[in-house]
């Protein structure tokens, strides 16, 4: 008799399994299936009641694996389909710049991030949380599009408008309008001739950043550094405080890896 080929059974749930963990992996398997989520909705598949669901929807959102539309639907965010960045240099690199990450967000009394480029969207490789009770977010490991970041646009800067027009129109990647597209390389532009590009409001309410790109000892852009603050102290922030501690900090970084090979 001919054997059969069959798949061997899924795996029971765990007695153990950490309930609130299995809800929120269960969320992001809705919306990668479903594509499109209310909390009403989550909150029927989940068994849970909505304000439990809202609560995790917005945990989703807050790192990046989920984003909300005008109409208040989940829709799955820029960390969802974001594979491995596969730099095995990102940990030598978040080493070094740690030190200046923690004497930048100490002397500028605001959060410091390190992040780098993949395709249209930036990686967050850490972030030193001002000590302050309004520091803005911790952002480890949150993955956004490069285009509304302030340290995605400063990278994207380093590239010519070409070929910022060639990553954002091949397959997956071109979802920018035309108004949206006009807008980075105006944004490319300005940050090509200040050495560093902001961002008002525009990855999350209320929060204001200004980034630049760090380059490597061949002179090759291979991260960003950002400073991000309340919106609403920025303007007056920025060229008095803000922007000089930034490039000091930059200019430190770059230093150190002048005396290192990253590949």
């Amino acid at each position: 008799m001919r054997n059969l080929r069959t798949h061997p059974p899924l795996p029971e749930r765990p007695s153990t399994a950490v309930e609130s963990l299995d809800r929120g992996l269960r969320l992001l398997q809705l919306l990668r299936d479903y594509g499109a989520l209310r909390v009403a909705d989550a909150a029927q598949q989940l068994g849970v009641s909505r304000s439990s669901a809202h609560r995790l929807l917005q945990t989703l959102v807050f790192r990046g694996f989920a984003v909300q539309n005008e109409a208040h639907v989940y829709l799955p965010g820029p960390s969802m389909d974001a594979g491995p960045a596969r730099l095995e240099w990102t940990r030598d690199f978040r080493r070094l710049c740690q030190p200046h990450l923690e004497v930048l967000s100490r002397r500028s009394r605001e959060s410091a991030n390190l992040m780098i480029r993949v395709g249209t969207n930036v990686r967050f490789l850490v972030t030193v949380r001002a000590r302050t009770v309004e520091a803005t977010h911790d952002r480890d490991g949150v993955v956004m599009p490069a285009h509304e970041a302030s340290g995605g646009k400063a990278l994207l800067a380093e590239l010519t408008d070409d070929q910022i027009r060639e990553i954002y129109t091949a397959g997956p990647a071109a979802t920018l309008t035309e108004a949206a597209m006009a807008k980075l390389l105006g944004d490319a532009k300005r940050a090509r001739a200040h050495g560093y590009a902001v961002n008002v409001e525009e990855t999350e309410r209320g929060v204001a950043a200004v980034g630049t790109a760090v380059h490597d000892r061949w002179g090759a852009p291979v991260g960003a550094v950002t400073l991000s603050t309340r919106a609403d102290r920025f303007a007056e922030r920025l060229p008095s405080t803000l922007l000089p501690l930034l490039l000091d900090s930059r200019a430190q970084i770059e230093r150190d890896l002048s005396d290192v090979d990253l590949t």
